[in-house]
């Protein structure tokens, strides 16, 4: 009863972001296709003690990544327009 109260509840969360941010919603939606398609792949565990060290930091890794990423193209791309002029 909770589970479905909870979809419930972010089903109607994501509704609202679809009608006032598309953006997000589709941010949402992007990032819940690709938490079920590796959710596949990191296993159901049983106990605290077998959960992988990096598994906890991995979403941060990856934004830390990401924004890194986007940081060197922005800077690359402004670089070479300054010196283009």
């Amino acid at each position: 009863m909770v589970g479905i109260s909870a979809f419930v509840v972010f089903l109607i969360l994501w509704a609202l972001a679809w009608r006032y941010q598309i953006k997000l919603a589709f941010g949402i939606l992007i990032g819940l296709v690709i938490g079920g398609i590796l959710g596949q792949f990191i296993g159901p565990y049983n106990s605290a003690e077998e959960i992988p060290m990096w598994l906890p930091p991995a979403p941060f890794i990856f934004i830390v990544t990401v924004l890194f990423l986007y940081a060197f193209v922005a800077w690359y791309v402004l670089d070479y327009k300054a010196n283009k002029n």
